[in-house]
């Protein structure tokens, strides 16, 4: 098969994947109408038109897709997995590094010309030296974390399934931040409703947007989420430190 052959079919199957991750995005879509949004406008105190609810719609559906759904940058890994990964970046640094080191003439089979000035660092000096100093630093520094990770002791279960809802809520308090220009404060149990409340309407907007997945989330994405208010009031409550769980510190922290 020719370069031009080669290079055809490599179109083609990149086509046809983004043509498949589009039509899995709009099916994705599909279950989220504008309307599903309405208990979300009225905990912002917005105004549950249309427009106002498809802008709604538009600025939370992607979150919505790549947290719960895609989930490919919140996927749980074990420690072992985690070790294999370090591993390969370490061998790999090493073979390199100790290749540049022991043929040195390896960088005379290139052009002159193929590093800019300002690679790495922007001195434009030495450019074979510093790169292979980086190698050995990154293949010293993954050796580390595996050592590190070896001797953790283990633990027991599996890990976290709500890992994905947590990174969300993480979005989730910017974003109510940025649209109710107040800060988010930890939720708490109302022992005299028996039901949880907070300072501000962010407990109401979590509320509101945890409703809204419930009801039209994909069925294989809504382990996810919560399965209750409660436990969706205990989650949220894990961004904060101890002592705003009480009341007394509204400042959160970050998720994982």
């Amino acid at each position: 098969m020719s370069e031009a052959e080669d290079a055809a079919e490599q179109e083609a199957l990149e086509r046809d994947a983004l043509e498949q991750q589009m039509a899995e995005e709009n099916a994705f879509g599909a279950c989220f109408p504008p309307e599903a949004f309405t208990g979300i406008a009225k905990a912002l105190k917005i105004r549950p038109e249309p427009e106002n609810l498809s802008r709604l719609r538009d600025w939370l559906l992607q979150d919505f897709y790549f947290y719960l759904y895609v989930g490919v940058p919140v996927k749980s890994q074990t420690r072992q997995e985690r070790i294999n990964r370090l591993k390969k970046v370490c061998e790999a640094a090493a073979t390199l590094c100790s290749l540049l080191t022991s043929l040195y003439g390896n960088w005379l089979d290139l052009p002159l010309d193929w590093t800019a000035p300002d690679d790495l660092d922007g001195s434009g000096g030495d450019f074979p030296g510093r790169f292979v100093t980086m190698l050995r630093r990154l293949s010293e520094t993954a050796a580390g974390e595996i050592e590190q990770l070896a001797s953790r002791p283990s633990r027991r279960g599996r890990p976290a399934k709500n890992i994905p809802f947590r990174l969300l809520t993480h979005r989730l308090i910017r974003k109510y931040e940025q649209a109710a220009k107040q800060p988010a404060s930890c939720p708490y149990y109302l022992s005299d409703s028996a039901s949880y409340g907070g300072k501000g309407s962010f407990y109401k907007f979590a509320l509101a947007v945890w409703r809204c997945l419930r009801d039209n989330l994909p069925a294989e994405a809504r382990s996810a989420i919560p399965s209750t208010e409660g436990g969706l009031a205990e989650e949220l409550k894990k961004y904060w430190p101890k002592d705003a769980q009480s009341g007394k510190n509204s400042h959160h922290r970050d998720p994982i």
